[in-house]
């Protein structure tokens, strides 16, 4: 009886932890869809609507003064001002927008 009961729950446990791992890799795949990560370094931010970014049908806003402050950072591990990082053609406004940057998006 208690063989049984150990055999049963050591089953129990491994389904449990597969499952669990099964998961975890189910969610970092989802969150490795985009291969870029966004750091907001921001420490105060006033309530001004900052635009730093346009296209042929928007203009792009952070929602509030934060240019200065908010980073991309690249599969490789380097970092760059999101500014700097769409001057420089680096990445786009839409992969960006997909990697979770935060942007108040207007039609022209």
């Amino acid at each position: 009886m208690k063989k049984k009961t150990i055999i049963i729950l050591s089953l129990l446990g491994l389904i449990i932890l597969i499952v669990g791992i099964i998961l975890l890799t189910k969610n970092n795949i989802i969150k490795g869809k985009s291969k870029l990560q966004i750091f907001d370094a921001t420490y105060s931010c006033n309530q001004v609507i900052e635009k730093f970014y346009e296209d042929d049908k928007y203009i792009y806003s952070f929602p509030c003064t934060k240019s200065s402050s908010v980073y991309v950072k690249f599969e490789n591990g380097n970092k760059m001002l999101v500014i700097d990082a769409l001057e420089s053609k680096k990445v786009t406004i839409e992969e960006l927008i997909d990697a979770g940057l935060e942007v108040i998006k207007e039609e022209k």
